[in-house]
């Protein structure tokens, strides 16, 4: 019991330590998605930023708001909906989509689940330039709680990276999984305050908003992009969620490390 203890710890301790090697694994892998493309990852960027001038002076209509107002509130709101979304879809095939790495060689699992996460951080900062070119049209103001947005994607890295070991594993046992986690996902985007903000529906808006936790990782992000503070609740939920995931992820990775191979 102890060696396996002692080879998940390592596998922890080697994988995340290696930045350098993860780090040129998520650039590769964003290279290799845009290969032969002209503006590469800034097509994402592109039509984020197409569906949120559309649909944003629509809904903007529909809510009575000014759009002025409304588009970066949707935007920030998009952009940051799409890094918490994806670390967890492109988390359900960490280890999947590297089965023959890992099959064939001596691998860190978590050293790929950092890759992936790095790699999700990159298109974010992609789709980030589309929110800046925005607020500067807008003429959003840039606050100091605009800085706030780095602690804020330092505990969302944090979640990601056990969510990509957790997923990956169940994933590679169950794959249906995948198909149920992004079904899931799909929903969650409306019933999340992305589209809409909690005070437009009230108390039964805030209760909402309160208890749903991918609610909170947005706000880490959102908030300071629009010059606010995070809630206090959202540090506290963001915090509380990498500590507990990743006690349980690491828990379940000791049992089920040497059996992840076999499963791809």
């Amino acid at each position: 019991m102890t060696s396996i203890t002692n080879i998940a710890v390592s596998d922890v301790l080697d994988g995340v330590g290696n930045w350098r090697l993860w780090g040129r694994m998520g650039w590769a892998e964003v290279r290799r998605r845009y290969r032969r493309t002209l503006i590469g990852p800034f097509w994402s960027s592109l039509s984020l930023g197409f569906f949120v001038g559309t649909m944003g002076f629509l809904y903007a209509a529909l809510w009575n708001q000014a759009p002025e107002s409304y588009l970066p509130f949707l935007c920030s709101g998009m952009i940051s909906w799409v890094l918490v979304s994806g670390l967890v879809t492109e988390g359900c095939s960490t280890f999947i989509t590297n089965s023959g790495l890992l099959t064939q060689t001596s691998f860190n699992f978590s050293l790929l689940a950092c890759a992936q996460v790095w790699r999700s951080l990159i298109t974010f900062a992609h789709n980030l330039a589309i929110y800046v070119l925005m607020a500067a049209a807008l003429s959003v103001p840039l606050r100091p709680e605009t800085l706030l947005l780095l602690p804020g994607l330092v505990i969302i890295a944090v979640n990601g990276v056990w969510a990509a070991v957790l997923f990956g594993m169940i994933c590679a046992r169950y794959r249906d999984v995948q198909q149920v986690v992004s079904s899931l996902l799909q929903v969650a985007m409306f019933v999340t305050p992305v589209f809409w903000a909690p005070e437009q529906l009230g108390h039964r808006g805030q209760y909402l908003s309160n208890f749903n936790v991918l609610f909170h990782l947005v706000d880490l992000i959102r908030s300071p992009l629009l010059g606010q503070a995070p809630a206090l609740l959202s540090y506290a939920v963001g915090v509380v969620m990498a500590i507990v995931g990743s006690a349980f992820t690491f828990w379940l990775f000791r049992k089920l490390r040497c059996r992840v191979v076999y499963w791809l």
